[in-house]
Order: structure tokens, then sequence, then C-alpha cells
């Protein structure tokens, strides 16, 4: 008895082990494999940042350049997208904790950024521009100089936030105290046409939208360097090389220069 026992025990653990070799086998390796068995990919950008990301007043969907674009790549990876809006200055680290698979919300690629996640090809040039209330009479010619004492709007985490540190707080040309961030660029705009603020820095593309709807005025275009990319959890590159696949796809075809087009945003495409 005591040996059929044994032999029982060691064929039942015998049986445990191929079971979860199988199930290892089958489960999935990296984010790739876990999107396309789920059948989505969670996807997290800050939708108040018009044409790239905004949400659309008639249907209440989220819509723009990024989002058709970032739909687009889900098509190609054979999944649906599910979007979850946030404030632009905790995206990564939602990323990094896990909540999303990637961010689309066009994010710069910066050299610090890049210490925090994996970011895809740029997939689009993208100026810069301040913005002015009409009728201010502010001209800006000469940033850092012209700047000089102002008042100034940034949306907080971004590559405009960093230049006003850098060009006009740390050379004493405004104080700490005249820059205000916002988790909005929506807000940072209001505060401009209410006149708590004089300038608001912010992407050129975004910038005429605003001013399309809003008493304000785009003062002067100026190109910080970088461009945005798809960021994408650290490690995973199965899934950013599909992704970069799909970017070059989607330039080859002419359907990123379509939504370019469809933005009004097709020219500083051309010219990056």
């Amino acid at each position: 008895m005591a040996r059929k026992h044994v032999a029982w025990i060691a064929l039942v653990c015998a049986l445990a082990l191929v079971a979860g070799v199988a199930l290892a086998s089958c489960a999935p390796k990296n984010a790739l494999e876990t999107i396309k068995k789920k059948g989505k990919i969670v996807v997290g950008t800050s939708a108040d940042y018009p044409p790239f990301e905004y949400v659309d007043a008639e249907t209440g969907g989220y819509t723009g350049f990024d989002v058709e674009l970032m739909e687009k790549i889900a098509e190609k990876l054979g999944v649906t997208v599910e979007w979850k809006d946030m404030d632009f200055d905790i995206l990564l680290n939602s990323l990094q904790q896990g909540q999303i698979n990637c961010v689309i919300a066009c994010m710069t690629i910066t050299a610090e950024r890049q210490q925090q996640a994996l970011f895809s090809k740029p997939y689009w040039t993208s100026p810069d521009a301040f913005l002015v209330k009409k009728g201010s009479g502010l001209s800006i010619s000469d940033p850092v100089n012209d700047l000089a004492g102002k008042r100034i709007g940034v949306q907080t985490g971004t590559i405009q936030e960093n230049w006003v540190r850098d060009e006009l707080i740390a050379t004493g040309k405004i104080a700490e105290s005249n820059m205000s961030s916002y988790p909005k660029a929506d807000a940072a705009v209001l505060d401009l046409v209410a006149g708590r603020v004089d300038v608001v820095f912010m992407d050129a593309g975004v910038a005429e939208s605003y001013a399309a709807i809003h008493p304000v005025e785009v003062a002067l275009v100026y190109d910080l360097p970088g461009d945005p990319g798809i960021a994408m959890k650290l490690g995973e590159q199965e899934l950013c090389d599909e992704i970069n696949r799909i970017i070059d796809e989607l330039t080859e075809d002419g359907t990123i220069l379509q939504l370019a087009e469809k933005y009004d945003i097709a020219q500083a495409l051309l010219e990056g």
C-alpha cells in the first residue's frame, strides 16, 4: 500500500508539473502578446490639447490627430482602444504603474523622459508657439528678453514648462512666482483670456486651435528641440518594434499625412 501511495503521489506531482509547464507556455510573454490576447490596448492621453486629443462637443467621445492615429495603430494590431484621460504630468507614472499600456499625448521625446519610458520613433514634427491675448499689444521676437517680467502660463510636465524654468527663471528674467503651471492646457488659455497671465507657451498647432475659438493669437512660433512619440513601459521592446513598424506603414501609405490635413497641421508635418 505504501509503494502504491508513493507512486500515486509521484504521478499527481508529474501531472501537475506538466500542467504548469503547459500553462506557462500559453501565458503571454510580453505586453504585445498580452494586448493581442485581451483584444484591447489601454492608452493614456490628456484630452485637452486640440487638434491632437480632445473631447468632441457633439459626441462626447475622444477625437483628434493623436486619437485617430492610435485608433489606426490599434486596427493594425487587431485590437480596440480603451482610452484613459488624465492630467499630462501623471501619464508616465501611470504607465510605469501598469495602469495603461502606452501614452499618446503629443509628448515630446526627451532624454529625461527616456529614463522613464520607452518611446516609439517620432510620428510628427511639432513646433511650439507663444500665445497672447488679442489687443494686448505684446510683441515677441526674442522670447528670452521680451518675456522678462511677464507672467507665463504652461502645462505641467511639458517641455515648455522646462524651457521657462531654464531660460527665464534660472536666468533671473522672471520670478518663479511669475510662472503658472496647469494640469490642463485649456485652463492656461482661460487665464490668458482673463488677464491672469500675459503669455501661454504651448504646441503651435494647439495654440492655433485655441486662437480659433478664444480672443487670443499666436505672437511667435518658436520651435523647441524634439518631436513627439508614443510612450511604452521600459523593456517592452516587442510592442515598440511593432508600433514603429505600423508608424512606417501608415507614413508610407499616406495615412498620417491625410490625418494631418484633416486636422490642419499638414504644413508643419511636410516642413519636418
